[in-house]
């Protein structure tokens, strides 16, 4: 029979225990990126590269790797280098950090907003005279 067996299982899909239908991730070409790509985060990157959510690439790395059949061996593996590969980057170009940073100044900056905010509202007749 012509053709790679490991092929005709992508094309079919595998069955979860739930009995729904597991797609095998597919990675688009270059071309197919969008614009604003190297702004994306690299979790937005990473569900974007293989058309799932962290959810799912977190549940099928759970697999445990010595009990695979070939087709889910070759999706976890897959699943495994674009979230290492993508991971890495941010690891050393160091967005990661700069985002925690942010995420951790959030409400330090929301709180000073407020405060301006409140502030410049004050009618006028309120503010001290010298």
């Amino acid at each position: 029979m012509a053709g790679s067996p490991l092929k005709r299982q992508r094309k079919l899909g595998i069955r979860a225990e739930d009995g729904s239908i597991i797609e095998f991730p597919r990675m688009p070409r270059a071309s197919e990126l969008p614009p604003g790509w190297r702004n994306l985060s690299p979790a937005e990157k990473i569900e974007h590269l293989l058309g799932m959510s962290l959810d799912r690439c977190y549940e099928i790395l759970s697999w445990p790797i010595t009990d695979l059949d070939p087709f889910r061996f070759s999706m976890w593996v897959q699943v495994w280098r674009v979230v290492f590969a993508i991971g890495i980057k941010a690891y050393l170009d160091r967005s990661l950090d700069r985002a925690a940073g942010r995420e951790r100044n959030r409400a330090a900056v929301f709180e000073e907003l407020t405060r301006k905010m409140r502030g410049a509202s004050e009618p006028a007749s309120a503010a001290p005279q010298t």
